[in-house]
């Protein structure tokens, strides 16, 4: 009973230090994961890259007609033609330049452009469409890719401040020098000018990196990461304070070729995911990691005052009194309650420089019993005249307890 007390005691002692370090771990913890989310490549999908201008209703029926499930869809704006100049992006440009192409309507499917005439009809660029992603070749696997997306509060203000994106990359082949990853942040029903009386345009770029920071030899893999920072998410207008997080999507393609291939770099992996949910994931953020230490150690705590409870209730209780005395000799009686298990007594040994007279088989007690057992003890002095501190120990097996030892100090004593 005291040992437990004492271990009690000391759980308290850790909790309040858990609480204490819990909290400046916190404070000085700068990156803390929100929410985070595998993206798998394990189906490749058809990136579709859709240059036009906002306010082309022909182009939005083109794309809306042709969204599933199979293809990942990429709507690019530039201020050149895009009069609402909130869907812009100079990343748009540079793409072009990229792809050395300067018109739109543009068409790329896994980055192969696809010739359009704008003054075709929305079904005729949909057969275009369709033959061309028939055409593609994303057969070859040219390279193994795995990815996580974290976001990231780094400033402590349970806000996302940073996207970080990291996994690892293995060519199943050596590939072109210029094989490159592309990371494209979407973001999924855009409301173009801000007052509901226009169509929602979907899948609207808000930021598009393109890295090259990869080994491109065979077999040789790099563990990979990239972030993007507060600047960048604060230059594309993507801001998680307005709604959840996966109104956003990450997309991740890989752009490249074989080293013997001399032919254009085409797109050899795609795949895209929501962002993750803040909202899924928010009642954990929610729930802080102090208060999760210390509803773990008070369980811990409660777990020991039932399991104490049970032994109280469990363990016999053992008084012993000196019953007769005469020189060096002394008769004890010793009474033995049980509670609700069964005692088997064990062993009953004696303090230093006593001795007890042989013992009859050691008795088994079924619960809830009242038990008398007497012995003899004498003084290995044979000297009555010298007072000898005498201790009694009683070894029991008490049932589903195991073994306890008790000890019972032998003060007082009753003379005939």
């Amino acid at each position: 009973m005291k040992n437990n007390k004492k271990i009690i005691v000391k759980l308290m002692l850790l909790t309040l230090f858990f609480t204490i370090f819990s909290t400046i771990t916190t404070a000085e913890n700068s990156n803390v994961v929100l929410a985070t989310k595998n993206i798998d490549f394990e189906k490749n999908a058809n990136l579709i890259e859709w240059f036009s201008p906002s306010d082309c209703e022909p182009c939005r029926n083109f794309e809306n007609s042709n969204i599933n499930s199979e293809i990942i869809w990429i709507n690019w704006f530039n201020a050149q033609n895009d009069k609402i100049n909130n869907l812009a992006r100079a990343d748009t440009n540079k793409r072009m330049i990229q792809l050395n192409e300067s018109s739109i309507p543009l068409l790329v499917v896994n980055g192969n452009v696809i010739t359009i005439n704008e003054n075709d009809t929305v079904d005729t660029w949909s057969k275009q469409l369709e033959q061309s992603i028939k055409n593609s070749n994303q057969n070859d696997d040219l390279i193994n890719i795995s990815m996580n997306v974290d976001l990231l509060d780094s400033t402590g203000d349970n806000n996302v401040d940073e996207i970080k994106l990291y996994g690892k990359i293995t060519p199943l082949q050596n590939l072109h020098n210029d094989t490159a990853i592309h990371i494209h942040i979407i973001e999924n029903f855009v409301d173009s000018d801000g007052s509901g009386a226009r169509s929602y345009v979907s899948n609207v770029l808000r930021e598009w990196v393109h890295r090259m920071d990869f080994s491109v030899e065979k077999d040789n893999s790099t563990d990979w990461e990239y972030s993007l920072s507060e600047t960048y998410l604060e230059s594309a207008g993507i801001n998680f304070e307005k709604g959840d997080s996966n109104k956003y999507s990450v997309i991740i393609s890989v752009h490249g070729e074989s080293l013997e291939n001399d032919t254009e770099m085409r797109v050899l992996m795609a795949n895209s995911a929501l962002l993750p949910s803040l909202n899924e994931q928010g009642e954990w953020r929610s729930f802080p990691l102090i208060l999760l230490g210390n509803v773990i150690l008070i369980s811990g705590l409660a777990f020991i005052v039932i399991q104490e409870r049970i032994r109280e209730k469990g363990l016999p209780l053992i008084e012993g009194k000196i019953i007769h005395s005469k020189n060096s000799e002394k008769k004890i009686n010793l009474n033995i309650k049980t509670g609700n298990k069964k005692v088997e007594i064990i062993k009953v040994e004696v303090s230093k420089g006593w001795r007890t007279s042989r013992l009859k088989k050691l008795p088994v007690i079924n619960q809830k019993e009242n038990f008398d057992f007497d012995f003899k003890v004498i003084n290995k002095r044979n000297d009555d005249s010298e007072q000898l501190p005498l201790q009694i120990t009683v070894k029991t097996d008490v049932e589903d307890l195991g073994q306890w030892m008790m000890d019972i100090d032998m003060i007082i004593e009753k003379n005939e």
